[in-house]
């Protein structure tokens, strides 16, 4: 039932005025645009992505610097076990090259009548299995006639005056030098070529004088 009152209606009026203005600000509260909401919160985000793309790159910049350091370990560690092979090879190799050395001297010094024995047969398989063991081994030998000096494959023992070889080639090889891997073993020994003898020049008189052109003539 609709009351007459004007007081009680204006009341009741103001009453509905207020009640709908709060409820129209809640509405506007909820209402607010969520890019505001956004752009606040996108602050503090986008410091906190920015650390850790930060940390991110740290850590993969430490993990290919390990992974570096890692490939020159192997590397080092490689070149470390092939040396120590070389060396311990080279060792053993030194001395059992004498008995090659005999062996080899033995076989060049028999008679031809005697070669056909199956005993000297037998020296020379030895000869020959030796040979083919050095090769798998990757030995090499070095030192032969003709030959240019090189110091660090050759020891030269004796200088002979040649004129028809140039100065520091290999006249002859007095012992065979072995190397593996670049590494000697034993360098060879080896006679070299020295410097031609050079001819003196005549003097002034000695150009004017008949009986010194007489002699060079002849």
């Amino acid at each position: 039932m609709q009351s007459n009152n004007p007081e009680q209606q204006k009341a009741t009026t103001g009453t509905t005025t207020a009640t709908e203005s709060t409820q129209q600000s809640q509405a506007e509260q909820q209402q607010t645009p969520p890019e505001a909401t956004t752009a606040i919160q996108s602050v503090p985000q986008s410091e906190a992505v920015q650390e850790e793309q930060r940390k991110a790159e740290e850590y993969l910049d430490q993990l290919r610097r390990t992974q570096a350091e890692f490939v020159n370990y192997r590397r080092r560690m490689g070149k470390e076990q092939l040396e120590g092979r070389i060396t311990a090879q080279s060792s053993l190799l030194y001395h059992l090259l004498p008995v090659l050395d005999d062996l080899e001297l033995a076989l060049r010094s028999a008679p031809a009548e005697m070669c056909p024995h199956s005993w000297v047969q037998g020296l020379f398989l030895v000869a020959r299995r030796l040979e083919s063991m050095l090769d798998q081994l990757g030995v090499q030998r070095v030192g032969a006639i003709g030959e240019q000096f090189n110091p660090r494959w050759h020891e030269a023992i004796t200088t002979e005056a040649c004129a028809d070889a140039p100065e520091g080639t290999i006249l002859d090889v007095l012992q065979q030098g072995y190397i593996i891997e670049d590494h000697v073993i034993r360098p060879a020994r080896v006679s070299i070529a020295g410097a031609s003898p050079q001819r003196e020049t005549p003097t002034a008189q000695e150009k004017t004088d008949p009986n010194n052109r007489q002699k060079q003539a002849e």
